[in-house]
């Protein structure tokens, strides 16, 4: 028998020593449940005049309830209010009298009055007894939270100390661990993101009877009732066998929307699920939608890439790792967008997602989108060939997606890119070796896959400028560049002024020099040479302004190299022009150098710049010029005062007739059209006297000096600045 919440045999006493022929005494709770009778039954002769009167207090008429109440026969059972007059009762006492009435039986009304103290009485009592249970009560539910706090900083600590796996799938192994139930199962359907954790092996057609149910019938009734639910009894239709299962099924709820589900199950003979177990499955909510939030792409669902790293890491740090990395980009997703707009464009990036997660075949450890259309997965114990079979068997699934019904004609397919790792190997690097063999894919046509190989030097080389290119960014930030500055020599006429051509430098994180030809390179990869060549025309121009006079009184002009990256850029003449407008150097002291491919490549564009900069006093040179004598006919269009001699005709000018011919051929153009002539990477005195001999008007190489900080350049100018004209080692050596 149910323990009683109050013990009225005191008041019942009392209530026969008033009225001595009373048969028997209950009392009600407010709620008409019993609470206490002598021998434990109801008074089923009294519960029906009860339900009467607790009718009319469910529809708040209180007065007419006690009267109802009052109104009834002792000998069929009298049921007074305990409590104050006017206010809901606290509890119900009936009192039974005789079966047969004697003419000394008081009357209802009567015995009320006289029953009155008592009511009183009991009324303080049974005030003080619920007081009582309700203390008792949230000692109880405060000891209950306490434990439940503890599960929770349990299971979040089990969580965080499990870094081989993401925070969220470490969350739910946690769970499932402290639960003690087979498995939990979260589904969130905004971002068609699912997850398992598993105590122990499943099945699989039971593994997908309970996925059936999270994503169908399950889900919507709870999502419906936004309550959480326990079922002991679990059909996956109304006419299907009981399932062998409990689940307890909670709704995930963010910002006032039902997102999904999460459902813990265990075999219904081995472990019965209770409302503490849903309770604290609810208290894990949180926890799972941060980890969700933090960890993994809103978009697709996939883990984040810091998230992919953090694994890549601790598998490449285990003993005998064997594993690849497939790096895939979606080609021209923009069309998509373009065509269909940006939900098409993500719904194409949901689908690639789900064949990530579906995909057969070799086992996935891990599949993220790092950014944009780029995905990135891990495949464990897995060799170079069979990576590249699985990115061939990934590249044709994507490529056999089919077109939903209203984008006809749409076709999606990627590029991927195979890199191989074993125990020990840097993440960043193998990240970087499969990043470039993906864009070598793109380079060689797309919808293809290409492996690193260390004996591809087109792929050896995208890596370092990769690796480059991602110092580069940083050397913004930093201010890790350095302007240096190397003389041009006059060759045979000491009376033209000296030159120098401006070159940027760049420094890694060590302070160590980084290979021009290496930065220069990731730098023309990345379209980073517009941003480099704003920096050099802004810092030259700052440095050269305090020295303006002194450049002026001499006459030393200095050269800036200008990209084709550049050149093709609409506002960039604008820029260069409000920068020498703002400037004490004058812009006749300024040449601008671009090569003769760039010049080629966008004649008009070339044109334009000398234009608009030109305007100002400013002076071009062709730089590299003998590298594209495929046609000369834009030399008539375009207004440059120099021709910069390439390099690979002057180093073997002694030893090769051919090199010497090409040299006489410049020569002759430059005659014909009144330019200057530059002789690049002299780098012997003999050279540069052959070069003189041919007629070549300026020479620059180490044979004049080396390139040397721009400020120690400009220092020697200031301290000479009291003589006529600087003392030319160079020429000194030249003409002992």
């Amino acid at each position: 028998m149910q323990a009683q919440p109050f013990d009225a045999a005191p008041y019942a006493q009392i209530v026969r020593s008033l009225f001595a022929r009373t048969r028997r005494v209950m009392l009600y709770g407010p709620d008409g449940r019993l609470w206490w009778s002598e021998d434990g039954a109801d008074a089923l002769d009294l519960r029906a005049h009860l339900e009467q009167v607790l009718a009319l207090m469910r529809r708040r008429d209180v007065a007419a309830a006690c009267t109802l109440a009052r109104g009834s026969d002792p000998s069929s059972g009298l049921l007074l209010p305990v409590g104050d007059e006017g206010k809901a009762p606290l509890a119900w006492l009936g009192v039974v009298g005789p079966e047969s009435r004697l003419a000394s039986d008081p009357e209802g009304a009567a015995l009320a009055q006289s029953l009155r103290p008592v009511l009183l009485l009991l009324a303080r009592d049974v005030a003080g007894a619920a007081q009582l249970r309700r203390q008792r009560f949230a000692s109880l539910q405060a000891a209950e939270q306490t434990a439940e706090l503890r599960w929770l900083l349990a299971t979040s600590s089990q969580a965080g100390r499990n870094v081989s796996v993401d925070r969220l799938e470490a969350t739910l192994d946690a769970c499932a661990s402290h639960l003690g139930c087979d498995g939990v199962m979260l589904w969130l359907a905004d971002r068609q993101l699912e997850r398992v954790a598993l105590r122990k092996p499943l099945p699989a057609p039971e593994l997908e009877t309970l996925r059936r149910l999270a994503h169908g019938s399950l889900a919507q009734e709870v999502i419906a009732r936004r309550r959480t639910t326990i079922v002991n009894k679990l059909r996956e239709t109304p006419e299907s066998d009981l399932l062998p299962w409990n689940v307890i099924a909670a709704p995930i709820v963010a910002d006032g929307e039902s997102r999904g589900l999460i459902m813990a199950f265990a075999q219904r003979d081995a472990r019965r699920l209770s409302p503490r177990d849903a309770r604290r499955l609810e208290h894990i909510i949180p926890r799972v939608l941060a980890a969700t939030e933090m960890e993994h792409d809103p978009l697709t669902g996939l883990p984040a890439r810091h998230v992919f790293e953090d694994r890549l890491r601790a598998v490449l740090a285990a003993p005998g790792a064997n594993i690849c990395v497939v790096y895939s980009d979606l080609d021209q997703l923009h069309v998509t967008n373009d065509l269909f707009g940006f939900a098409a464009g993500d719904d194409v990036l949901r689908r690639v997602a789900k064949l990530w997660r579906d995909h057969a075949g070799m086992r996935i450890e891990m599949a993220s989108r790092f950014a944009g259309d780029r995905f990135v997965t891990l495949l464990r114990n897995c060799t170079l060939n069979q990576g590249r079979v699985w990115a061939e068997a990934a590249r044709q699934a994507v490529e056999a997606l089919p077109a939903p019904p209203d984008r006809t004609g749409l076709r999606v397919t990627a590029s991927f890119g195979v890199a191989a790792a074993t125990a020990g190997d840097a993440a960043d690097h193998v990240l970087a070796t499969a990043e470039t063999a993906c864009k070598a894919a793109k380079d060689r046509g797309r919808n293809r896959v290409e492996v690193f190989a260390q004996t591809d030097a087109s792929l050896m080389q995208r890596r370092d400028d990769l690796q480059v290119f991602r110092d580069l960014t940083d050397a913004f930030e930093q201010n890790r560049f350095m302007l240096y500055a190397q003389p041009i020599e006059s060759l045979w006429d000491p009376t033209r002024p000296r030159r120098y051509e401006i070159l940027i430098r760049m420094r890694d994180t060590g302070g160590e020099p980084v290979s021009p030809a290496r930065f220069i390179s990731a730098a023309t990869r990345y379209q980073l040479l517009p941003q480099l060549d704003r920096w050099v025309v802004q810092r030259a121009i700052a440095s050269l302004d305090p020295h303006a006079a002194a450049l002026r009184a001499r006459n030393i002009a200095f050269s800036i190299n200008v990209s084709a990256q550049s050149l093709v850029q609409p506002d960039f003449a604008d820029f260069v022009r409000t920068t020498l407008k703002g400037a004490a150097t004058a812009p006749e002291l300024i040449v601008f150098e671009f090569t003769e491919s760039a010049a080629i490549s966008d004649i008009a564009a070339a044109q334009r710049f000398i234009d608009r900069v030109g305007a100002l006093g400013t002076q071009f040179a062709l730089d590299d010029f003998g590298t594209g004598f495929s046609s000369l006919a834009y030399l008539k269009s375009l207004s440059v005062s120099a021709l910069k001699i390439d390099g690979s005709f002057v180093r073997d000018l002694l030893t090769d007739e051919r090199s010497e011919g090409v040299v006489r051929a410049v020569l002759q153009i430059a005659a014909q059209l009144g330019l200057d002539t530059v002789a690049e990477y002299v780098e012997t005195g003999a050279i540069a006297d052959r070069l003189r001999a041919l007629g070549v008007t300026y020479g620059q190489g180490y044979a004049f000096g080396a390139p040397v900080p721009l400020e120690s350049v400009l220092a020697d100018i200031a301290d000479c600045g009291a003589r006529s004209a600087p003392v030319h080692p160079s020429r000194v050596a030249l003409h002992p």
